[in-house]
């Protein structure tokens, strides 16, 4: 844990940050670093504290002033919710996306403990052990309580599944990405050839402005005291799901 104390507190994007580039003939990231951020929006909002409820996404979105409603022509397959800082710059890149005829529209944004609960029950193998159960579930899925989906902050767009990615329409939605979002505010988390953590998510985005505050907080405040609820709990401290999983991610977003 002491290696990631030092996380960056997102409160400037502008230059800071790069994303994976698209996959080149060798099928080999590059790293770029963006520097037109005019899209960015200047004014990022600070959260001073943020209550644990959150953090494990144990609140409703329907009736929470942190969560608003996606318009449903950005929805593709059910009625989304996102942090209401998210929203805006998210469909600002959408339509940025649609004029070169990619569509980004949501698979999943705010997920609650209880929904990642069910995801994470559906694949939890009963016949193993619990650890082995756990880790064959965290290759894609998150334990309850450690999925930055509670933050409402995170998006799935495109396709879920990495083959896409290898088709013409899927590297090129990629690589737009990779040139393109972080002028938006959203970045990569899961990328490729990190030591820990989930295996690599192109669909997988951030708003950072937001979800920054959030990764400090919940390494200040969130103990595996405060994982329970769900199948393979008992394992989650001998796992370092909070160490390996909820800060396995990209390095240019982790202080180095």
């Amino acid at each position: 844990m002491n290696k990631i104390k030092n996380i960056i507190f997102l409160i400037s994007l502008i230059g800071l940050f790069s994303c994976n580039g698209a996959n080149s003939s060798d099928n080999k990231n590059t790293n770029t670093t963006l520097k037109d951020t005019t899209k960015v929006e200047e004014s990022i909002c600070e959260i001073p504290d943020i209550d644990k409820k959150y953090l494990l996404g144990q609140i409703n979105p329907e009736t929470d002033t942190l969560f608003v409603t996606v318009p449903a022509k950005y929805c593709l397959m059910r009625t989304e919710y996102m942090h209401r800082d998210a929203l805006d710059p998210y469909i600002q890149m959408y339509e940025a996306a649609k004029l070169e005829g990619i569509n980004l529209g949501l698979i999943s944004a705010f997920r609650s403990f209880d929904t990642q609960n069910w995801l994470w029950s559906q694949k939890y193998n009963t016949n193993l052990n619990d650890t082995d159960a756990a880790k064959s579930v965290l290759r894609y899925i998150a334990m309850p309580g450690t999925s930055r989906h509670h933050w409402g902050t995170d998006i799935d767009v495109l396709q879920t599944k990495l083959n896409y990615f290898e088709t013409t329409a899927g590297q090129k939605a990629y690589k737009w990405m990779c040139e393109n979002a972080p002028k938006y505010g959203f970045y990569q988390v899961y990328t490729k050839g990190r030591s820990t953590g989930y295996n690599e998510e192109k669909w997988h985005w951030s708003y950072m402005p937001v979800a920054g505050n959030y990764q400090k907080q919940y390494l200040d405040k969130i103990s595996y005291d405060d994982l329970t609820g769900f199948k393979g709990s008992n394992v989650a401290k001998d796992l370092k799901v909070i160490d390996n999983y909820v800060f396995g991610i990209d390095s240019l977003l982790l202080d180095q």
